[in-house]
């Protein structure tokens, strides 16, 4: 264990030297203790005691019926539609320190700060530049849904922390971690496969352009896989039967393609900022805008809308925060789908211009880390559609991505600023 942890600290192809470097090191230690003292402040002048937010109450109900049952056959069924480990995970710490809520919220803070400090280390191991670092997590800390997710008992950011353990794992090589952190990512929510699959067609394509066939990590990535497709065979389905009878509505779609949009949409208008700052990369190019321009027309066909679960279930006609925002600003249908369409034609440019410099990049030889961060987008975005629910909270498991993805090409773009 020690090994693993001194090599997600110092190692990986692009070392910070920074990291071993004391005069530097305080700089590094910035953000971390910045978020530290943040989080104290917030649980010593809360005391973590607030009303329940949203699904965080049956989240817990939950919690306490795997405390009260508290073996393996309890994950065979129970009321939800996510995986067990996370039931398990905070049900051990209730059984340690009690089933209040406020014990429970501690946690899921503790593993927020957890996961923001790898995502300080994965952005600092690949960037090495802290004027980049530091504006980019400040912007993804900024999103609201990562601080309310943060304060409260849900599955997303313990689904987060095993995606940035697997993309930690992709970028130093380390088949053990990546075995660990399949498998825990898998059996808090399904969905994580997305990231599995972008790590699958990251060896493939390497192997296929590079002749280098990652072994170790193709095998990790199968068995970390093996826990959920047995869990599924038990389950006789993709989650447990009493969770898709309580929350699962046949709307007889299997695909709905709307959320790409939605997705894409919400995508540009979480990184606006940066898309403004950019704009010398990503919209200097007429074909991209062009072809960004084409395909977002087809939105009108796919407007944003609820799903039909949310509709049902809470009467809600938004999918998130930003869109009821929006909404409640604008107070016009066709300003609103005006504003929608602005959005989705910058995130089918950014997604482009990303994609055709990656392309450019492969045709030169070039296959590595920033490649597999673009494949995590992508799938994401093919794979979401299969949900039968679509909120914006969702994309905090691929936001830290595509914005480190497009904080590398601005880093690039200032290495050749420099040296040209």
């Amino acid at each position: 264990m020690y090994r693993l942890i001194r090599r997600i600290t110092y190692s990986g192809r692009d070392r910070i030297q920074q990291f071993s470097d004391l005069k530097h090191l305080w700089k590094w230690l910035i953000f971390p203790l910045a978020l530290i003292l943040l989080f104290t402040a917030f649980i010593l002048q809360t005391d973590l005691e607030y009303p329940f937010r949203g699904d965080e109450e049956h989240f817990i109900s939950t919690v306490e019926l795997f405390g009260e049952n508290y073996h393996p056959r309890t994950a065979l069924d129970y009321p939800e539609v996510t995986g067990p480990l996370f039931y398990y995970m905070y049900a051990s710490w209730g059984k340690l320190t009690g089933f209040n809520p406020a014990n429970l919220r501690f946690l899921n803070m503790l593993l927020s700060a957890v996961t923001f400090v790898l995502l300080y280390l994965l952005y600092g191991k690949v960037l090495q530049d802290l004027k980049i670092v530091l504006p980019g997590l400040l912007l993804l800390l900024l999103n609201p849904y990562f601080w309310g997710l943060s304060m409260h008992v849900f599955t997303d950011i313990p689904s987060l922390l095993f995606i940035v353990l697997i993309a930690f794992a992709v970028y130093i090589g380390t088949p053990v971690l990546l075995l660990l952190s399949t498998a825990c990512a898998l059996l808090i929510r399904q969905y994580s496969v997305f990231m599995v699959i972008s790590a699958a067609a990251y060896y493939f394509i390497q192997f296929r352009t590079r002749h280098r066939f990652g072994k170790g990590s193709f095998i990790a990535l199968i068995f970390g896989a093996v826990p959920l497709l047995v869990l599924m065979l038990l389950w006789k389905g993709t989650a447990p039967p009493t969770g898709i009878l309580r929350w699962v509505i046949d709307d007889g779609s299997v695909y709905r393609l709307r959320y790409i949009y939605i997705y894409i949409i919400f995508i540009a208008a979480s990184l606006f900022p940066l898309l403004i700052y950019a704009y010398r990369i990503l919209f200097i190019n007429r074909i991209v805008i062009l072809s960004g321009f084409l395909l977002s027309l087809t939105y009108f066909f796919f407007p944003v809308q609820s799903s039909s679960v949310t509709l049902e279930q809470t009467g809600g006609t938004t999918v998130g925060l930003m869109h009821s925002f929006i909404r409640g600003v604008l107070d016009n249908y066709y300003l609103e789908q005006f504003v929608f369409w602005i959005f989705c034609w910058a995130g089918f440019i950014t997604l482009v211009s990303i994609i055709r410099t990656d392309i450019a990049r492969m045709k030169t030889g070039k296959w590595d880390f920033g490649h597999f961060l673009t494949l995590s987008v992508i799938i994401f975005l093919l794979i979401m559609p299969f949900s039968y629910q679509v909120w914006e909270k969702y994309l905090i498991v691929v936001l830290p991505f595509i914005l480190l993805r497009l904080l590398m090409m601005i880093g690039a773009r200032r290495l050749s600023d420099v040296t040209s």
